[in-house]
């Protein structure tokens, strides 16, 4: 028979056992719920950030890139930790377009602005679900019962913007994952405007009732919106016939076009670089390494012109699809400059004339251009 203390011993350390299971199945529990790491996150030290009063706002995931990645070692991104704000902040709705999503941390915050009473909607590609990560968050969202809409078509849904309480959107190259947010080049635009908010809106309700690519119709309210001393145009493929207008705004350029590429296979915007170089503007730019190869892709042809043009230096990917004209014209999205971005994907895009914005993008141009002459190693 025990003696009373190697009893009470026994019933001590029986105590502390079921005491830590227990503290593991609520970490289990609040991890699954997204409380935990909001909670780490909001303890983590918070990177400097611009005011978020600022109607125009750039962001770049360039900075911040470190080769080669390391998921145990990866700094904060000031654009997702103000989205996230942006999110936490958020009083009535969220709209979310992304052709690939994987980061629990946004589906964390998603999940709880609906606790909060918040109207949450997300419409994703379903191409990417055969990727566990990707499948992991989608599942958890409609649980929760959030509406997330799929394309299920061949061509892509290839949007990446989120919409909040139909007066901030957010825009640009990148993906909702860990890759294009940590091992990526990528650009997004954070826009303060209801009537821009409206425009993308418009195209959100569109995709969330099942209507993509060619079914959809040109239905933006606001074509011109002024953004404080900025002026954007918003355009939406394939409805909208977006070549046009890129293609408009090269042909009228005056001195100087900068321009990274993910993908980059039309060959009317290659002439009309090629045009514009013969003419004596500056055009310079970089494209993806991976595809300035591939089949269709327009790098040799404006090498061969004498235009400028690198293979960037990204030993990942470099994402951006950026034209910087005459150091005051910005035009950015989502849209590649490819076929299938024109006539079949859900694609989008805006100009945007700012002088002070465009000298933002100068320098992330001057980032990417000079990895490109100095390729950065991985392994």
């Amino acid at each position: 028979m025990a003696a009373p203390a190697d009893a009470q011993r026994q019933g001590s350390r029986i105590f502390l056992v079921v005491l830590f299971l227990l503290a593991g199945l609520i970490g289990l529990y609040l991890w699954q719920t997204g409380t935990l790491p909001t909670l780490a996150q909001r303890l983590a030290p918070q990177p400097a950030l611009p005011s978020s009063n600022a109607p125009l706002q750039a962001f770049f995931t360039t900075p911040t890139l470190a080769y080669p990645d390391n998921p145990a070692r990866r700094p904060a991104v000031p654009l997702l930790e103000q989205l996230l704000r942006d999110i936490g902040s958020a009083r009535s709705s969220i709209d979310l377009a992304s052709f690939d999503f994987d980061l629990g941390e946004l589906t964390n915050a998603l999940l709880l602005a609906q606790r909060r009473g918040v109207t949450v909607r997300l419409v994703i590609d379903s191409e990417n679900l055969v990727a566990p990560e990707a499948s992991l968050q989608a599942g958890r969202l409609e649980q929760a019962g959030i509406s997330v809409q799929f394309d299920r078509r061949e061509p892509f849904m290839h949007n990446k913007f989120a919409v909040i309480d139909g007066q901030v959107t957010w825009l640009g190259s990148w993906n909702m994952t860990a890759n294009d947010t940590w091992r990526n080049n990528n650009n997004m635009v954070r826009v303060r405007s209801p009537q821009l908010a409206a425009d993308y809106r418009a195209e959100f309700e569109q995709m969330l009732v099942g209507r993509f690519g060619t079914a959809k119709t040109s239905a933006t309210p606001y074509r011109q919106v002024q953004v404080g001393a900025a002026r954007a145009e918003v355009y939406f493929a394939p409805e909208d016939g977006v070549a046009a207008y890129v293609l408009q705004q090269l042909q009228a350029a005056k001195r100087t076009i900068s321009f990274m590429a993910f993908s980059f296979t039309s060959a009317s915007i290659a002439d009309a670089l090629v045009a514009q170089h013969q003419a004596g503007l500056r055009i310079h730019g970089v494209m993806e390494a991976q595809n300035a190869q591939g089949s269709g892709a327009m790098y040799h042809r404006l090498y061969d012109s004498g235009v400028d043009v690198l293979a960037d230096g990204n030993c990942y990917i470099m994402h951006h699809k950026v034209f910087i004209i005459d150091e005051h014209l910005v035009i950015t999205g989502s849209y590649n400059f490819t076929s299938s971005a024109e006539v079949s994907n859900d694609e989008n895009l805006v100009i945007i004339d700012d002088a002070t914005l465009a000298h933002v993008y100068l320098d992330e141009f001057a980032r990417v251009y000079s990895q490109a002459q100095i390729p950065a190693r991985c392994r």
